[in-house]
């Protein structure tokens, strides 16, 4: 028996229902995750050209906007790194095609007004893979330790671009972080 689709436009709108009824971040990711691992198991849902990165750096597409949550596709080039960073906002992540490295932090006050980064856990995130971020367990750092393109879906609680965010170095110098505008818009 054949599986029925699950198409973009149902996913936007199973989101639009959920976050018309829940408010709590917990219960939105819950809820928003499976919905989520379903689309990505489906990547000829999600039109082709936001599937590739421009030549030589990563791509960020908006797929949707809407007051209550955005929908974007994320594709890492080979060795790209995003370092810990916050979101100020709920979030599912999904992954497409490839895999990615993600890690999560406990950010607390350290010595001489730096940061200690505390690592809470390491994850390798397979196509199909599901990764919630809820504010208090949102801060990460993602990479692409591979030779090809990893493709992610990005669900947000808030629109990213140009909402000021916190990033932190290795060595726990926070600095401001803006997020730029979508390839797309």
């Amino acid at each position: 028996m054949a599986t029925e689709s699950y198409t973009l436009e149902r996913f936007i709108a199973d989101l639009d229902r959920i976050t018309r009824e829940e408010t709590s971040a917990e219960v939105v990711t819950e809820r928003a995750a499976p919905l989520l691992a379903r689309l990505v198991r489906q990547p000829g849902s999600i039109p082709a050209e936001y599937l590739r990165a421009p030549a030589g750096r990563r791509g960020r597409f908006m797929l949707h906007r809407a007051p209550r949550f955005n929908v974007t596709s994320v594709v890492w080039r080979p060795g790209d790194r995003a370092p810990a960073h916050n979101h100020e906002t709920w979030g599912v992540i999904g992954v497409i095609d490839n895999e990615i490295e993600e890690t999560r932090y406990r950010v607390s006050a350290g010595a001489g007004g730096r940061a200690s980064l505390d690592v809470l856990r390491v994850m390798r995130h397979k196509p199909g893979d599901v990764s919630r971020l809820v504010p208090g367990d949102e801060v990460h750092a993602m990479h692409n330790p591979t030779g090809r393109d990893t493709v992610e879906i990005h669900v947000y609680g808030r629109d990213l671009a140009g909402l000021r965010r916190k990033t932190w170095a290795d060595d726990g110098t926070e600095t401001p972080l803006v997020s730029p505008k979508y390839l797309n818009c």
